[in-house]
């Protein structure tokens, strides 16, 4: 999934225009730089958002979420910066469950009747007589992939369309009054 962030105000980005060719006589490559540095702030703060996001919807830590959202970094070299979430299913135990009862709870989520092992360091439900007939206790990858899903394009879309040009604008700033010599 891309997007393409777009800057309403026309001043604006003729100014942006004019600070990038002004930055670019005096220090070569320093455009590409700070756009890959606006890229890469852009995606920390819309991670942390999906991360949060997705966790109040599944009502479940923030930890193993935040271990599923993975992002790649933008270079000078190449501007491309990618959030990847991985959609498969979450155990209880990553999600944090707790011994309650007869069997396990994590928030608002309980699986009845459910035990678990030391050696496998996992908890599992009894899915009938024997003693082969186990299954891991989580959630479905259906419902993670939806709320992981809805939470990347929502919160990306938002991070790029608000936060990029105002960084983008604090990044040539920065760097042309590095370059010249004011700070």
């Amino acid at each position: 999934m891309s997007k393409i962030v777009s800057v309403n105000s026309k001043q604006a980005l003729a100014e942006m225009k004019r600070m990038s060719r002004a930055l670019d006589t005096h220090r070569k490559g320093e455009v590409n730089r700070a756009m890959a540095a606006t890229i890469n702030d852009s995606l920390k703060k819309a991670r942390t958002k999906i991360v949060r996001r997705a966790s109040k919807a599944m009502q479940v830590k923030q930890a193993p979420i935040r271990q599923r959202v993975k992002i790649t970094r933008a270079k000078a070299t190449s501007l491309h910066g990618k959030v990847w979430a991985g959609t498969n299913r979450l155990s209880a135990r990553t999600a944090g469950a707790k011994p309650r009862g007869d069997g396990h709870a994590v928030g608002p989520y309980e699986w009845p009747n459910t035990f678990t092992n030391k050696g496998l360091r996992n908890i599992y439900v009894r899915k009938g007589q024997g003693r082969g007939n186990i299954e891991v206790a989580g959630f479905g990858a259906k419902f993670t992939e939806q709320t992981l899903k809805n939470a990347v394009n929502q919160e990306t879309e938002a991070s790029l369309a608000k936060d990029f040009p105002l960084e983008l604008f604090r990044q040539l700033t920065w760097r042309l009054d590095k370059a010249l010599g004011i700070k």
